[in-house]
């Protein structure tokens, strides 16, 4: 159907925002399932953890799956009061003398997770609620002493057990350090808990310090904990027909130390896999791949198999044509009322050429495959359509520049914390053609990103300025040996990211981080490889379109 004579394109039309807590307008008609969400809805299915870069779609699953179910809990990461356990002395102490703390960060997972399933199934918000779950529960298990122990959990905790999420996590982190504190006091007098107080232990001191936390830390009541878990699964979730969801969001925002947040997320994983056993309740977060990536290396311990934790990943991926679908719906939502009661689709306002392709190919050859980038496009351009009455190719061309420049913007901003000196990187593709020979980067190319690397902290960088470190601070023949090295894994970093793919022979097909099959490393990235750069930075990189290798 195509646009009537009079319609022209309007200031502030947009197909969505580029978040979805902003974009509930949009999502509410125009979700598109692709696959996924039958897979996270399902209770019986492991998978929980949904994993996927910025912006292709994670938040949005979980804004479906709280339209269409009731029983939906969400649970803020600023709300938990982690930060005071960031900044609490007592437990940095023991932390750097060598205890460990998993047991404690996985108990606080657990107890969280189970009070708020029982607050929410009984309602519990005032005394004569706890009190009737009290007298029903406790006829019902006083002949199992087992599940007893569930209860009495409960019952230890008292008030404390019902107060809000922030608040209890206050309570049981200053339980245990009363009871390291003491237990410490007691068998060395003398020592002082503060946040650089473990390095100055002498080694008798640090192994006994060593010795009497990791036995505190071990009895905390995980025991009575697992019996209330237990209890939850066979006699309080037992209706197939009423599914209970935890969701938890923004785990990569700043709610804690990077530290200690690889930590409490590795904590909250192993407690997924542990709620499972309750058929009718899925707990469900998400997790950028970056982030994913740093928690699996930063947690890893001497039993870590990475291959245990498959299973629990729901790993989101788009075709270009559900990404169609994605920009058909959202149009028709935008437009319906400018037309006649025929739906309207990308193609009735895209309907020009562009570089003889159609404009949907043109704008998905420039995303990474993720939903936000396809809408931004979409968007660029009809900023740049305000007052016309048709978008052309050239109205395309213009919009993508302001798109390519923000695309950078954000690519950077995404992996800032992984590779903070993203930008010098990226800066060794500027002006190339649009794919080149590894071969024709020279020496002084490279030299010039070492030395504006010079002031970075080589303790905090990756894995590239380690290298540009260790080439600084080299001679020959080291030092060639060094520059190689940068030089493949810089590009194999600008893979990762998504902005190029690499050809590393004759023989290979092109390399895209996209594609699962493939298994680039550093190492086979050859003078002789092929770098494709990717074309949603060719404006912003003033990539010469005329040239190829």
């Amino acid at each position: 159907m195509k646009p009537r004579s009079e319609f022209v394109f309007k200031k502030h039309m947009s197909i969505g925002e580029a978040d979805a807590e902003h974009d509930k307008q949009f999502l509410e008609e125009c979700f598109v399932d692709n696959g996924d969400y039958e897979i996270l809805a399902n209770t019986a299915s492991t998978q929980s953890i949904i994993v996927g870069r910025t912006g292709v779609g994670k938040s949005a699953l979980l804004e479906e799956l709280g339209k269409n179910f009731e029983r939906v809990i969400k649970i803020e990461p600023e709300h938990l009061a982690l930060k005071y356990i960031s900044n609490s002395n007592i437990l940095k102490f023991f932390e750097s003398a060598g205890v460990n703390l998993d047991i404690f960060y996985t108990l606080l997972w657990q107890h969280t997770f189970a009070v708020e399933l029982i607050k929410d199934k009984y309602q519990i918000d005032s005394a004569d609620a706890k009190s009737k779950f009290y007298n029903i529960f406790s006829n019902l298990l006083s002949k199992n002493s087992k599940k007893k122990e569930a209860l009495e959990y409960i019952e230890e905790w008292g008030e404390k057990f019902w107060v809000d999420t922030e608040k209890r996590i206050i309570d049981i982190t200053e339980k245990l350090e009363s009871n390291l504190t003491s237990t410490l006091s007691t068998n060395i007098p003398a020592i002082k808990f503060s946040a650089g107080g473990a390095v100055k232990l002498t080694e008798e001191e640090r192994s006994s310090v060593l010795y009497h936390g990791t036995k505190v830390v071990n009895k905390v009541q995980i025991e009575k904990l697992a019996r209330l878990i237990n209890f939850l699964a066979e006699d309080v979730f037992t209706d197939d027909q009423k599914k209970t969801y935890v969701i938890i969001d923004k785990l990569d925002e700043n709610w804690v130390d990077d530290d200690l947040r690889y930590k409490l997320i590795r904590a909250l994983i192993e407690t997924i896999k542990k709620f499972k056993k309750i058929e009718n309740v899925k707990i469900i977060i998400t997790l950028r791949v970056d982030l994913l990536n740093r928690v699996l290396e930063k947690t890893r311990d001497s039993g870590f198999q990475k291959e245990k934790y498959d299973s629990l990943f729901l790993r989101l991926e788009w075709t270009r044509s559900q990404l169609k679908t994605l920009l058909d719906k959202r149009i028709n939502r935008l437009l319906k009322y400018q037309y006649t009661n025929s739906q309207v689709n990308f193609d009735d306002i895209f309907s020009n050429k562009i570089d003889r392709l159609s404009a949907a190919d043109y704008i998905l050859d420039r995303t990474l495959l993720r939903p936000r980038d396809a809408i931004l496009f979409v968007n660029n351009c009809l900023i740049e359509a305000e007052g016309k009455t048709e978008i052309t190719g050239s109205i395309i061309k213009t919009a993508e520049k302001n798109y390519s420049a923000t695309r950078l913007e954000s690519l950077q901003y995404e992996w800032f914390v992984e590779h903070p000196l993203l930008e010098k990187y990226i800066s060794i593709l500027h002006r190339k053609s649009p794919s080149f020979k590894v071969s024709t980067i020279s020496t002084d190319e490279l030299e010039k990103i070492i030395i504006e690397m010079g002031d970075c902290s080589v303790e905090n960088g990756d894995i590239v300025t380690k290298i540009a470190h260790k080439y600084s601070t080299s001679s020959y023949p080291e030092h060639v040996k060094y520059l190689t090295e940068f030089k493949q894994h810089l590009l194999f970093t600008l893979y990762k990211i998504g902005v190029v793919g690499i050809k590393t022979d004759g023989t290979s097909q092109t390399r895209w981080i996209h594609d699962r099959t493939q298994d680039l490393i550093p190492s086979k990235v050859e003078v002789t490889s092929i770098v494709y750069i990717h074309k949603i930075l060719w404006r912003t990189l003033a990539i010469d379109e005329s040239q190829s290798a």
